[in-house]
């Protein structure tokens, strides 16, 4: 069974698919890649729920630290699973910047 974290009414999830075989700094090392391609900055690492997702990573970006804004990434190796969390009232940035940081990450082959 595939699992997939749910869109809500206040946020949209994108999913990228993830075998779960990158270590949690493997994964920061790729993202913050990606992320300077995007011209996004890796400002916040932290942790989810650890009873629901066990040994997680999350990631806060921005696109300018005087922006309002903050993009949420976060993976959870056990569950095999990757989303990058887009609340509906950040701004456009956000939305943008969430779209093609999927995009370019499902090209990753190591993922």
């Amino acid at each position: 069974m595939k699992r997939t974290i749910e869109d809500t009414d206040k946020s949209r999830n994108l999913q990228v698919a993830v075998s779960g075989k990158l270590s949690l700094e493997a994964m920061e090392t790729v993202l913050t890649a990606v992320g300077e391609e995007l011209g996004l900055e890796l400002t916040h690492a932290t942790t989810l729920s650890r009873k629901k997702y066990p040994n997680n990573r999350h990631w806060h970006f921005k696109e300018d630290r005087k922006r309002k804004g903050c993009l949420d990434v976060t993976y959870w190796p056990e569950g095999k699973l990757f989303w990058i969390t887009v609340r509906n009232y950040e701004p456009e940035w956000v939305h943008r910047s969430g779209q093609n940081l999927a995009e370019l990450l499902s090209k990753r082959p190591e993922l």
